[in-house]
């Protein structure tokens, strides 16, 4: 048995269709491309994220050939976390996998194949096709369709208006301070958000529904990823730091590297989001996702431009400055994640 039967394989025997399937893929795995129904009225939401070992994971081989289940689980849940932040409802994924040879084992691919319909089937997605290679480095893209029914609007970056409040599901920084910390308590409990982070999509697709005006999944850090909210609407962004929700592990940590880790870390996959002042977050009508007001949206001032501009971070009131950093010593670097450095 080759490499490619292996995988074929074991991903056959793994394959777990939701209901739905037979009825809008008609035709899944096992062709040069899938073919799906389209709900009348709906549209088709995309997207697709990349991971490459030693710049999203780890390039130690030991770690790798431990998170196989964690790999597998954690490249489906980021894209859903993408269509969720359009108000999408997750519906199929595609998977590029390019393997290294020592990972082409019965051992490994099991564990990874486990992790990613684990995911599949916690999120309600089908893997309805894909491709493998082989690689020097473990290289996998997925890419994930969703869709929005006739009568929901998706939800953009760029709606923000002036006077909506600025929400946060979740806590924040638990993933960062993992990856940094993995050998201390706090890390080893905040382990699995860093690993198997829960995209909020029965949160993304309620307030599509009520009428929120922007959303974003926080991948690269609060900061940054709120930073495109304010370019794409032209608006200024309040944060108040005293409010980021916060775990009961990272409650004990320095405030100053809890707050770093809150704005820049990444990795939380939680949802921010606008809305206007009247209407009030649908916690009620969802699971138990806790939703916390951190701030709202105010205009930018004269001599900005919607180009580059970030969040105004407050903290007991006092704006934080390079000049009056506190509750930091020194202003912190708050780019958060960035794909291309190094």
């Amino acid at each position: 048995m080759n490499e490619f039967e292996l995988i074929e394989r074991i991903f056959a025997q793994m394959q777990i269709s939701p209901a739905r399937t037979a009825t809008d893929v008609e035709k899944g795995i096992g062709d040069d491309a899938a073919v799906m129904s389209v709900p009348t009225g709906a549209r088709l939401v995309s997207c697709i994220d990349t991971l490459v070992q030693g710049r999203h994971f780890s390039a130690d081989w030991d770690e790798v050939n431990q998170l196989a289940f964690q790999i597998g689980y954690k490249a489906v849940a980021v894209n859903v976390s993408d269509i969720a932040a359009m108000g999408a409802a997750a519906h199929s994924i595609l998977l590029a996998l390019a393997l290294p040879e020592r990972l082409v084992n019965e051992t490994w691919l099991t564990e990874f194949a486990k992790g990613l319909f684990h995911a599949c089937q916690l999120f309600g997605v089908t893997l309805i096709g894909g491709d493998t290679t082989r690689s020097d480095n473990l290289v996998l893209s997925v890419s994930a369709q969703g869709f929005l029914a006739a009568d929901t609007p998706a939800v953009y970056r760029s709606g923000a208006q002036v006077g909506d409040k600025v929400y946060v599901s979740g806590t924040l920084g638990d993933a960062a301070y993992a990856l940094q910390h993995p050998d201390s308590s706090q890390g080893i409990a905040l382990a699995h958000r860093l690993h198997m982070p829960t995209p909020r999509i029965t949160l993304g697709a309620a307030l599509a529904k009520v009428g929120a005006t922007a959303m974003i999944d926080i991948s690269d850090g609060l900061y940054q990823d709120i930073g495109h909210i304010c370019e794409q609407s032209g608006v200024g962004i309040r944060l108040d730091l005293e409010h980021l929700p916060t775990s009961q592990a990272l409650a004990s940590v320095d405030i100053s590297e809890r707050l770093l880790c809150q704005l820049a870390g990444g990795d939380d996959y939680e949802l921010a989001f606008t809305l206007p002042a009247d209407i009030e977050p649908p916690v009620n009508d969802i699971s138990d996702t806790p939703v916390t007001c951190i701030g709202e949206v105010i205009a930018l001032a004269k001599a900005d431009t919607a180009t580059n501009v970030h969040a105004e971070l407050y903290y007991q009131g006092q704006r934080v400055t390079p000049t009056h950093p506190a509750p930091f010593a020194t202003w912190p670097t708050l780019t958060g994640y960035q794909h291309f450095a190094g």
